[in-house]
């Protein structure tokens, strides 16, 4: 016995402490508007130095890189050191991040050692919208607009700033660069003393333009 405890002891602390160092996280990277996965969005498992709290401290350092498949699919899996919280990190400029599934708007999730980690993230690709405005009947310098826009995603409502417009005004304005999805555009006249209020849907494709003009 003498000459077999030790070793065995020996084997168990390193099986211990292996599994414990274990880090493992799987998951999908998907459009939550049409469902399809997304590929080829780098991801980074990476670890603090001294147990830091911060994720986005600058003395971390990477553990493992991959991109999602096809289908959006990725897995990362690493042995890490001890002692170190571990954070995986999405970002890609050519998306609206919605952020992950069950960690909310942002591009950092914790994950837990010694444990199958799942997380889910949700993103939207960009778009370019351009809205044009034309008083085509302008009866004075009394005419006014009122102009707003409302975007509703997935996590939230984002109203672009109203604004007033006086005048014979007149402008064919320019493409901007916008989340993806259905944008409701509402526009009010005012004009010898009569108010009318309109309002129209305009849907931005993915990797695409619409042009949408207001002719009062």
């Amino acid at each position: 016995m003498r000459f077999f405890a030790p070793l065995f002891i020996l084997l168990i602390v390193t099986s211990c402490t292996k599994f414990g160092k274990n880090v493992y996280v799987e998951g999908r990277v998907y459009n939550p508007i049409t469902g399809e996965g997304i590929p080829n969005i780098p991801i980074r498992l990476y670890r603090s130095k001294l147990d830091s709290k911060d994720p986005l401290g600058t003395d971390s350092k990477t553990l493992q890189t991959t991109t999602t498949d096809a289908n959006g699919y990725y897995k990362v899996e690493h042995l890490s050191t001890p002692f170190n919280q571990v954070w995986i990190r999405l970002n890609s400029l050519d998306y609206y991040p919605v952020g992950w599934v069950d960690f909310g708007n942002t591009n950092v999730a914790g994950v837990k050692k010694g444990k199958r980690n799942h997380f889910d993230y949700q993103m939207v690709p960009y778009g370019e919208i351009k809205i044009s405005i034309h008083n085509v009947n302008c009866g004075g310098a009394n005419d006014t607009l009122i102009y707003n826009r409302t975007y509703t995603s997935v996590d939230g409502i984002s109203v672009f700033q109203p604004f007033t417009l006086t005048g014979c005004y007149d402008n064919d304005g320019a493409f901007a660069k916008v989340p993806s999805g259905d944008y409701l555009v509402e526009w009010t006249v005012i004009r010898n003393g009569t108010s009318n209020s309109y309002s129209h849907v305009v849907t931005v494709p993915g990797n695409g333009q619409i042009a949408y003009n207001i002719d009062y």
